[in-house]
């Protein structure tokens, strides 16, 4: 598939001009997402995530849950690309606020920033808007750890 294919079937899914699905999956982002990320001249922008009924709580908004896996992966991509991949982050803890649901069909998108980066420890925070409304917003703390393989 061409990059320009590729890029119709992105919009035509709905998601933004921009985001491209995640190169860096996991098997828990498979099983969250899928998750699209924006990076601009190698600079991570934001993390993006289209509301799917899997990702409903019983109140059929998007489960609280979700949003803080969100916040963090899109807290560790752009802490990981701060230390140019030298080193890897791993959470230490995390505070959250959930000030308006997000619904079925809703496009969320993370935008992370990175607030101070150690030796040891690293502090970001997240937040993220609906149509540049602000749903929530969370603060981390990373550990600074050495890559794996």
């Amino acid at each position: 598939m061409s990059s320009k294919t590729a890029d119709a079937a992105i919009q035509a899914a709905g998601i933004p001009q921009g985001y491209q699905p995640l190169s860096r999956p996991s098997n828990f982002n498979t099983l969250c997402g899928p998750y699209f990320e924006k990076v601009e001249n190698g600079v991570h922008i934001g993390l993006g995530l289209r509301i799917e009924g899997k990702h409903l709580n019983q109140r059929d908004i998007t489960h609280g849950g979700m949003l803080m896996a969100l916040a963090d992966n899109a807290m560790g991509d752009i802490l990981a690309r701060a230390y140019d991949y030298k080193f890897g982050v791993v959470t230490v803890s995390m505070n959250s606020d959930f000030l308006k649901p997000a619904a079925i069909g809703d496009w969320v998108e993370a935008r992370p920033v990175v607030h101070r980066k150690g030796k040891t420890l690293a502090f970001a925070e997240c937040p993220l808007y609906v149509n540049d409304t602000l749903i929530f917003r969370a603060n981390g703390v990373f550990a600074v750890v050495e890559r794996r393989g």
